[in-house]
């Protein structure tokens, strides 16, 4: 489900503007490559100028940079009016990568994306069963060498590690606190031992969240900057985006919707209430029910996580548009 502002009128994320004062250099590189990565066919540097808000000279020192780092090219020239051609600037897709990392109770998803976020290499595993974290955890650094071998990126190049995991979760500690699905996961690194294990500097974040986040920096799955993800895995969340920022909360674990009662006489909640989001929409009892009247033929292998997700496929539902206009399907 998506909420923008309009359907025919679609408003573009609002590029990040660069500051001329000193010693804000990196700060300005970022806004730089931001506002190319958003731009599909590249940008001059007097575009660039005009978009960041940032000197002429500011722009020509900061791209330099950054084609000595391979981290941008000149893509050609573009000019059909008196006055010298515009040289394009451009992402170099090889000039550094990362890992992600999606961590469901069912299966474990890993990626290598190149810097415009192509995939180069990915893989998806079954979570290894049982309630032991580190059993988990040494599964997924397995993954992530044998990955970056089969995909011969230059380690050199590869910038980090992003997770993606079942909420909730502590931001400043990089712990899974405790989720639902996930026995055992009370209060565990995820960052920290994913960092040792790996290598590689890490982040860990709430999978609803980064698939907003992961929505936002693509430019939103409607190009509008406030929108609803709706998440249905082996659970059920939702990442809110306003005016192209991640709505957290105050805990950083906004979208926890699984307690939200749908149908008070539905099916019974670990919670103790009736008819919550997580019992009453979550893929298992979807599938179940899809099964029974006759959606699905019924011919899965069993009712956990895998075998539920790979009967999805055959389950088609409409994708809704919540808008101020009228509503589509």
């Amino acid at each position: 489900m998506i909420l923008g502002e309009s359907v025919t009128e679609i408003r573009q994320p609002t590029p990040r503007r660069g500051t001329n004062l000193p010693r804000m250099g990196d700060f300005n590189l970022t806004v730089i490559l931001d506002a190319i990565r958003r731009s599909s066919g590249g940008l001059s540097r007097v575009e660039l100028a005009q978009i960041v808000g940032l000197s002429p000279q500011t722009i020509s020192n900061i791209s330099r940079r950054l084609l000595d780092q391979h981290l941008i090219v000149e893509a050609g020239k573009e000019g059909s009016g008196p006055g010298k051609p515009r040289t394009i600037l451009r992402l170099n897709p090889s000039g550094m990568y990362a890992l992600g990392v999606h961590l469901d109770p069912a299966v474990i998803t890993t990626v290598v994306l190149d810097l415009v976020g192509d995939v180069v290499k990915h893989s998806r595993i079954p979570t290894p069963a049982g309630s032991n974290p580190q059993r988990v955890i040494a599964a997924i650094a397995e993954e992530i060498k044998a990955l970056i071998e089969d995909s011969g990126v230059d380690t050199g190049k590869i910038a980090g590690l992003g997770v993606a995991a079942p909420g909730p979760i502590d931001l400043d500690e990089g712990t899974v606190v405790d989720p639902p699905l996930m026995t055992g996961w009370d209060r565990v690194h995820l960052r920290d031992a994913l960092a040792e294990a790996t290598g590689l500097e890490t982040l860990v974040d709430k999978d609803v969240t980064s698939a907003a986040v992961a929505e936002t920096w693509a430019g939103g799955a409607s190009g509008t900057g406030s929108f609803i993800f709706m998440y249905m895995g082996t659970g059920i969340g939702c990442g809110i985006v306003l005016n192209d920022e991640v709505v957290r909360g105050t805990s950083g674990n906004a979208g926890e919707i699984g307690h939200i009662i749908v149908d008070p006489d539905g099916p019974a909640c670990d919670c103790g209430l009736r008819g919550c989001v997580k019992s009453s929409c979550i893929p298992q009892v979807l599938v179940a029910e899809a099964e029974e009247q006759g959606v699905l033929n019924g011919g899965r292998k069993g009712t956990e996580g895998p075998e539920v997700q790979e009967a999805l496929p055959g389950f088609a539902m409409p994708r809704m548009q919540v808008t101020n206009g009228p509503s589509r399907s």
